[in-house]
């Protein structure tokens, strides 16, 4: 049944269950999450993390023909800066202070919205809510429709509170919430020869990767939310069809889209190494009824690809993996086939949902470490220094405390990991830092004293 009557979306501990903290073994997460709901545990001990605010803005900030707004404090507002590098992105800050928090914040947010649209004459106005205006409950909607009618654009409430979740990708939950709502066109009778590709946390390389495999097959496609236009995102109710490049952030919008406009969900994983980029593209084919095309493509790109994969090129290292869990399992497998020993894995949350991801690691050890964890990089540091780790493959930022532990970072930063591209781009990477291992090993960040203990020292069991 679909929630878009509600104000917002639901977090994803309420949603889904999510659990953000565990430290163990990976027959002892699949035993953990097991039941029909996932008991919760709690962090006695926290180091700073992303929350639900920074991943919305993240996305928000990709959306062409949009202006944002940070309804809060300046230091809420320097979201921005980490965005500078986007071209032609405009944000503003209401820059509220303690004598707001008391008297309300409607003069300034009223103010930021005509400027923001006095100056870049944006097709959509985004606010997004952060911690103030969650505790202070400032009536953001009367301004809205004060405004509305008088600039003539659709100015939206992002409900981000920044501190009712650990989970933080429950910000894309709620972007998707209020794009469905308020800006998606609900005029679903012309439908065009288009899919959906729904992205919300990829770089720019992982999106044209993929997009270069759908103009190899000739198949149209517009990509939303990220990297895509505002006209774009109101046409997505007009789709053939849906697939998601992240089950675990986009597959609330496709299931969204399925229910409300009749739009087929087509249910992959996630498009990274052999099997998960075929397996990706194959269940598209099935839909679009044009497998033999595909069969063909794969088969001549596997040919050219099988001259310059080779096949024992990790000869035995130990790796760790730092991703999303929906992406873990074609991670762990491209490693294994690549030679590589996949000893350990962390990932922000594991939820209802994407927990069948673990039945996916059926080919890993059951005492393969598992990380669940919002950041937390000192758990993580914990770890490494217990067992040689000659690899720490992350797409996280923050991973120069792995190299303090002896091993060696590979980053996903602004590298293709998707599409058979990506097999290349991840195998020349691995190529690269062989030679690297253990040569530059420095101080730890974190003191002995620490590092002896368990690292699930400040994991409890919550208490109801």
């Amino acid at each position: 049944m679909s929630s878009i009557d509600d104000r917002k979306a639901l977090t994803r501990e309420k949603r889904l269950s999510s659990l953000s903290h565990f430290h163990g073994t990976l027959e002892g997460l699949i035993d953990e999450t097991s039941g029909e709901e996932i008991k919760q545990r709690i962090r006695t001990f926290s180091q700073i993390h992303d929350d639900e605010t920074i991943y919305a803005f993240d996305v928000l900030s990709k959306i062409e023909d949009a202006a944002i707004i940070v309804n809060g404090s300046v230091g809420c507002g320097a979201l921005g800066i980490s965005q500078s590098n986007v071209k032609d992105f405009s944000w503003y800050s209401t820059n509220l202070v303690e004598r707001d928090t008391i008297l309300g914040g409607d003069d300034k947010l009223r103010e930021a919205i005509l400027r923001a649209y006095e100056e870049k004459h944006p097709k959509v106005i985004l606010i997004i809510g952060t911690p103030v205006v969650a505790i202070n409950n400032d009536d953001i909607n009367s301004v809205i429709l004060e405004l509305e009618d008088e600039i003539g654009i659709p100015i939206i409430s992002i409900y981000t509170d920044g501190f009712k979740t650990k989970t933080p990708v429950t910000g894309y939950d709620i972007v998707t919430h209020s794009l469905l709502k308020y800006l998606i066109s609900k005029n679903v009778e012309l439908k065009d020869n288009f899919i959906n590709i729904i992205s919300f946390s990829e770089d720019i390389e992982d999106v044209a990767a993929i997009a270069e495999i759908f103009h190899e097959l000739d198949i149209k496609f517009q990509v939303i939310p990220r990297f895509s236009s505002v006209e774009e995102i109101r046409r997505a109710s007009r789709a053939r069809a849906s697939v998601v490049l992240n089950p675990e952030e986009g597959d609330y919008l496709a299931r969204e889209l399925e229910e409300l406009y009749e739009i087929p969900y087509i249910e992959t994983e996630a498009p990274i190494g052999f099997r998960g980029t075929k397996n990706f593209l194959l269940k598209i084919a099935a839909f679009l009824n044009i497998e033999q095309e595909v069969v063909d493509y794969i088969e001549k790109v596997e040919s050219e690809l099988a001259q310059a994969v080779v096949k024992d090129v990790l000869g035995d290292r130990k790796i760790f993996i730092d991703a999303s869990l929906s992406r873990v399992p074609a991670y762990a497998r491209l490693f294994t086939n690549l030679g590589g020993e996949v000893v350990g894995f962390s990932s922000p949350f594991v939820d209802l949902e994407n927990r069948k991801q673990l039945k996916r690691l059926d080919f890993l050890q059951k005492n393969t470490v598992a990380i669940i964890g919002n950041g937390q990089q000192f758990e993580k540091a914990n770890e490494l220094s217990k067992n040689q780790i000659d690899i720490f493959f992350s797409e996280n930022s923050g991973s120069s405390f792995a190299t303090d532990e002896g091993a060696v970072v590979i980053s996903t930063k602004n590298k293709v990991t998707y599409g058979f591209k990506g097999v290349e781009v991840i195998v020349n990477s691995i190529r690269k830092v062989i030679g690297f291992q253990n040569k530059y090993r420095q101080n730890s960040s974190y003191k002995d004293s620490w590092k002896k203990r368990s690292g699930n020292w400040y994991v409890k069991q919550e208490v109801s």
